[in-house]
């Protein structure tokens, strides 16, 4: 990722929404924004009640018109990595209930998808009521062929060049076996998609190759969650700035 898409990384918490216990929004520039609320644990329907642990409800809904089949395949994702990235055993017979509004139009590639990922990752974090494994940072990824030669890149500013691409999300945590790498903990793969487009193929050398690059830019991202966080207290937070800060290094 380069540093200018870095650059125009924002994050902010939503103060105002009623009924939620957290919220926030994450732009990876103005074209790319998604808002993401958490409400729970909450009572949850019996028809829905899990006696082991939370059951987890997600909500995808598009910049205007009624959810679609990609908003319900985005919800589906979304909702596979809470399940892998909160402790829901802690939550027996309960809801989390997660919605997740587009604030843009969906481009091509899958950034609206890891904005929407970390926007929930955001969420889940002001809420402080949902015990987490770790915090999920997420990218996209792009194959950008150029002349014989495909290199996997992140964050392409001109979708038109794409042969391809897909999303990594990755959890970060102190607890977690691995290296770590600068100032971000080790970490794991907790959800990926990677495609190429009809009429070209790529090889497991290029997967491998895209998610060390995924990986490497969402430790930026991890950064600059970590960051924001030291610079604003999130909206509604009864903990200590100091407290929140703590869960971005579980």
């Amino acid at each position: 990722m380069s540093s200018t898409a870095l650059r125009s990384i924002s994050i902010s918490c939503e103060e105002g929404l009623d009924g939620v216990d957290g919220s926030a929004r994450f732009s990876f520039h103005p074209s790319c924004s998604a808002l993401a609320s958490v409400s729970g644990p909450i009572t949850a329907r019996l028809a829905a009640e899990h006696p082991a642990r939370a059951t987890v409800e997600v909500h995808v809904r598009p910049l205007s018109s009624v959810p679609g089949t990609a908003e319900k395949s985005r919800g589906m994702a979304i909702r596979e990595i809470v399940e892998r990235s909160c402790l829901l055993a802690h939550h027996p017979r309960t809801l989390i209930q997660v919605v997740v509004q587009a604030l843009t139009s969906p481009t091509p590639g899958y950034a609206l998808l890891a904005a929407e990922i970390n926007a929930c990752t955001l969420a889940l974090i002001n809420a402080g009521s949902i015990t987490m494994r770790g915090v999920v940072c997420a990218v996209s990824v792009g194959r950008v062929k150029k002349g014989s030669v495909v290199s996997v890149e992140v964050d392409i500013a001109d979708d038109a060049v794409l042969e391809g691409g897909g999303c990594f999300a990755f959890l970060f945590g102190f607890a977690l076996p691995g290296p770590i790498r600068g100032s971000a903990p080790p970490c794991e793969d907790v959800w990926s998609t990677y495609s190429a487009r009809p009429g070209s193929s790529f090889d497991a050398a290029e997967l491998v190759k895209a998610r060390e690059v995924a990986r490497e830019a969402a430790a930026e991202v991890w950064q600059c969650m970590k960051n924001s966080i030291r610079r604003q207290k999130m909206a509604g937070e009864t903990q200590s700035l100091e407290e929140v800060v703590v869960k971005m290094e579980l």
